[in-house]
């Protein structure tokens, strides 16, 4: 029996200092926009539209960067969860540009606000994402098509290198993007909350919102102890309270994965500042974090518990990996859920009744929050239409509890098929 995710201690939290914070008073505020979830995308909104001089309130439910958001790898960069030969088929060469343009303002926003401000959140530069088997040179025609179609700053590493870097005769190479950084999710969200507050903007937390009602030309967000009154309202929740925005929150997919942090060591397996991923469907993503620690995520499913004995199942992937590292403690291990739309692509956008939306961020969060900050808050403060680029990409039903064991029976058959191209390359020595 897994137990609930929210109750488990994560490294994050044991390394951020969230210091006070303030419930919705009673009865009604007004405000011109209301952002209604506490994770990443609601808080770049929120500081984007204090900035623009709006008065703005953001409520969340338990504590900003609870979920998702203060819960991740830490991974930033460019791109897409879909990838992009996909996002080409579906809207054409030149909007799949543009698109990739706008993840990068987000991947640069990030480093912007926390060069800044607080250096410190940032914990490494670039990042390696590596092949298992020898792919006939795929990686390396990937990357050139990226280099040329989008501009990205790319590099391929040959196994030699590639395994200078990381000592596993699982890798036979990799591409390097030295532009990609990695930080401190969590510590990133408070410090934006705080600089909303900076902005002039209020942030209530343990305020759960209960409906949103349309009033005259704006709307009434209820909230068991008050309400607010605001012109514009924006939808920011993502795997949790998908209740409350149906248009939205009905065509979220919750997806788990799962983090492991090892005790402090001294190791020669992974000999690179860069945040590590690889090609897999269903595939490994780590980083050397403070202390010589190894932060060490992957694993997907749709269940919305951690399973049991989550720390030595993570331990055994990266062991799997680096049996050189013996056989080092997990001091820490948790679970975050995650939103996806079925096309994998965020959904941001504005509904019949004039309410926004911004989520479905799974597996590319930190960049797309932030772009999809910055969008809405050039929507609502200075009418710029640029969010319907994301049109395509509208919202649609994800089939509920049919849709998560769908996309469940997807992941165990890319899991097969990974080990399956594996097993057709053994590792060289």
């Amino acid at each position: 029996m897994g137990q609930d995710i929210y109750s488990q201690a994560t490294w994050y939290e044991a390394t951020a200092k969230r210091g006070a914070f303030q419930t919705l008073p009673a009865g009604q505020s007004e405000f011109d926009a209301c952002v209604i979830g506490g994770g990443l995308a609601g808080l770049t909104t929120a500081l984007e539209l204090s900035r623009k001089g709006l008065r703005v309130a953001l409520v969340e439910a338990r504590l900003v960067g609870m979920g998702a958001s203060g819960r991740n790898g830490g991974f930033v960069f460019n791109g897409f969860a879909l990838e992009l030969a996909d996002v080409v088929r579906h809207v054409g060469v030149d909007a799949a540009r543009k698109l990739y343009e706008l993840s990068k303002l987000g991947t640069e926003y990030v480093r912007n606000e926390v060069a800044a401000s607080d250096p410190s959140i940032k914990m490494g530069e670039g990042l390696l994402v590596t092949v298992r088997y020898d792919d006939g040179g795929g990686l390396q025609s990937h990357g050139d098509s990226m280099a040329r179609n989008c501009g990205e700053d790319v590099q391929y590493l040959g196994t030699g290198e590639t395994r200078r870097r990381l000592a596993s005769l699982r890798y036979h190479g990799a591409l390097y993007f030295p532009r990609a950084f990695h930080i401190h999710p969590l510590r990133y969200c408070l410090l934006l909350k705080e600089k909303i507050l900076s902005a002039g903007g209020k942030v209530f937390e343990n305020s759960a919102v209960l409906a949103v009602e349309k009033s005259g030309t704006g709307f009434v967000v209820k909230l068991a102890a008050g309400s607010i009154k605001a012109n514009h309202v924006v939808h920011c929740v993502s795997s949790l309270g998908r209740n409350i925005h149906r248009p939205s929150g009905r065509a979220v997919l919750p997806v788990a994965t799962y983090i492991g942090v090892t005790e402090p060591l001294i190791q020669q397996a992974i000999n690179t500042p860069c945040a590590v991923a690889d090609t897999r469907r269903a595939g490994d993503y780590y980083r050397l974090i403070d202390g010589g620690r190894i932060l060490w995520g992957g694993r997907i499913t749709t269940s919305v518990s951690a399973p049991s004995r989550l720390a030595e199942r993570m331990k055994g992937d990266m062991l799997s990996t680096y049996p050189q590292l013996g056989n080092p403690s997990m001091d820490y291990a948790w679970a975050g859920l995650m939103g996806y739309a079925l096309h994998k692509m965020p959904l941001i956008g504005r509904d019949h009744e004039g309410q926004w939306f911004a989520t479905a961020f799974g597996g590319h969060g930190l960049n797309t929050t932030a772009m999809a900050g910055i969008l809405l808050a050039w929507a609502i403060a200075d009418g710029d239409d640029s969010y319907r680029q994301f049109v395509p990409f509208a919202p649609s039903w994800a089939y509920g509890q049919l849709g998560r064991l769908g996309v469940q029976g997807t992941y165990w058959w890319m899991q097969t098929r990974d080990k399956w191209d594996e097993s057709r390359r053994k590792p060289r020595q």
